[in-house]
């Protein structure tokens, strides 16, 4: 189906924002509800017209998520939206929940003040930003603040890919841009949450915060994946094969 024929893509052309941040938003949108499923091709003239800006931020925003891994590029201007997989997200917090509690908790002890004044720093840093797409990158920051300072170089050698995996189907999931208030005060404090445990320097509520924190988020994404297609949730990256 061409995507002019899409009923749930927006005009951003009149909202406020950056042009980028929009045209994101709207294309990481129209992922999640499933207008655009895994697998379904687009081109970039059928998105400027359909969401009624250039060709300039939507080149853009296309390079930024094909970085994050939501969509694949061709040359001729066509991408796809990249099918996802419920077991590679399993896999993947199998990983960072054997991981991450762990580190976390080697780290209540020799956490000083400073460390969990900047933990809450980049909590405020984070969500003072919804919904800019500059979000994210204090986010990131934050998680590979909680497991300092017992990380060694080659926990986080392990630990940048899982993020990088796991974060692909995080955008999808926690959207900052298209509810901003409710999301900046609900994850907001889930993430004070876990400062408050970091500072009791209390290794067993720091590893079961951390846990609960990541199990939390799986299963959030998971439930989503499975309720988009309407199938069961192992269809979701053969239905894009078959598109």
């Amino acid at each position: 189906m061409p995507l002019e024929d899409r009923r749930g893509m927006r005009s951003v052309a009149e909202r406020k924002a950056s042009a980028v941040d929009l045209v994101l938003h709207e294309i990481r949108r129209s992922i999640l509800n499933g207008d655009l499923p895994p697998g379904r091709p687009f081109t970039v003239p059928a998105l400027t017209e359909q969401l009624g800006v250039s060709h300039v931020p939507v080149r853009e925003a296309l390079r930024q998520l094909e970085a994050q891994g939501l969509v694949v590029l061709s040359p001729s201007r066509s991408a796809i939206v990249t099918p996802l997989d419920p077991d590679d997200l399993r896999a993947i917090y199998r990983l960072r929940l054997t991981v991450e509690p762990e580190l976390a908790a080697l780290s209540a002890r020799d956490r000083t003040d400073a460390d969990i004044d900047d933990l809450a720093r980049l909590v405020r840093e984070a969500f003072d930003k919804v919904p800019s797409e500059d979000f994210w990158e204090p986010h990131r920051e934050f998680h590979a603040a909680l497991i300092r300072p017992a990380a060694s170089e080659w926990d986080l050698r392990l630990l940048r890919p899982l993020w990088d995996a796991s974060e692909r189907y995080t955008r999808l999931v926690f959207d900052p841009v298209g509810e901003p208030e409710s999301f900046a005060a609900h994850r907001g404090h889930v993430h004070e949450e876990l400062v408050d445990a970091a500072r009791s320097r209390d290794p067993e509520r720091v590893r079961a915060q951390v846990r609960e924190h990541l199990g939390s988020n799986r299963q959030t994404m998971l439930d989503r994946m499975s309720r988009i297609g309407g199938f069961g949730e192992q269809t979701w990256a053969a239905r894009g094969e078959s598109a």
